[in-house]
């Protein structure tokens, strides 16, 4: 098979967690029922399946925990 000159070896990055709030998800939900179903409908998805933070774990720990890990680096 003929390699393809415009292929790119694709690198792995390594996955990254955010936190995102209800009513950044609504607008961003909310643009997004603005554009053409077939360009927005996999990201839709995707937003909807969104995991909720638990209610014990509070968004300023998460972000505490990531300063931490970027003083080591």
């Amino acid at each position: 098979m003929a390699s393809n000159s415009k292929d790119k070896p694709t690198i792995q990055q390594p996955q990254r967690t955010f936190l995102i709030s209800s009513t950044q998800l609504t607008d961003i939900m909310r643009y997004l029922m603005t554009r053409p179903y077939g360009e927005v409908v996999k990201l839709m998805n995707m937003l909807a399946t969104l995991n909720k933070l638990d209610s014990k774990i509070g968004a300023d720990f998460v972000k505490q925990q990531a300063v931490e890990t970027n003083v080591k680096k």
